[in-house]
């Protein structure tokens, strides 16, 4: 059972994965963020994969708890205080943001809360999340869907940038030259 939701883990961070990069590649016909303002099967890939991605990487590094070999209590210290910040964090950026925004929908533009800091507060969030969960689970096999997903979130930036500067103008851009992509 472990080998098949690894296999799910994995799967559904890689495709997330190759999805930003194609909808950065190829914007015309982009999956992220969901190119119409009505939820379609965009909107439903992206979130399917990613809800995938969360409960088979929870599942994975609670069945797999200690092989990555780290001296479990400061790790799981340190994980817990990551999984702490990176929830704070993101879910500040939810409430700044607003839900519908928040899964790719069209919203307005938010400058307060986090984002007088970072674009990208909820991504930040996120990684901090994985890297904490990681750590506190000293999961060699959530390691790697971990690490497929931090790379999601970093790259998930380049792909909504110019759909946000094509929704929002010059208040999108005058943001973006006031505030920094991550930190």
């Amino acid at each position: 059972m472990l080998t098949i939701v690894f296999f799910i883990a994995v799967t559904s961070a890689a495709l997330l994965v190759a999805l930003l990069f194609w909808s950065i590649a190829n914007p015309a016909q982009r999956v992220w963020p969901p190119p119409s303002a009505q939820v379609g099967w965009q909107f439903w890939l992206v979130w399917v994969l990613v809800g995938l991605l969360i409960f088979a990487t929870l599942y994975v590094g609670i069945a797999d708890y200690g092989s990555l070999g780290l001296d479990a209590l400061p790790w799981r210290v340190v994980g817990g205080v990551l999984l702490v910040l990176g929830n704070a964090l993101a879910w500040w950026g939810v409430a700044a943001l607003g839900s519908r925004p928040t899964t790719g929908l069209a919203g307005d533009l938010a400058t307060g809360g986090p984002y007088r800091f970072t674009r990208n507060p909820q991504y930040i969030g996120d990684i901090l999340i994985l890297a904490g969960f990681v750590l506190a689970a000293n999961s060699w096999l959530a390691l790697w869907p971990a690490l497929l997903a931090m790379i999601s979130a970093f790259i998930a930036p380049f792909s909504e940038e110019p759909w946000l500067e094509a929704r929002l103008g010059d208040a999108y851009s005058d943001y973006k030259r006031r505030v920094r992509r991550f930190i």
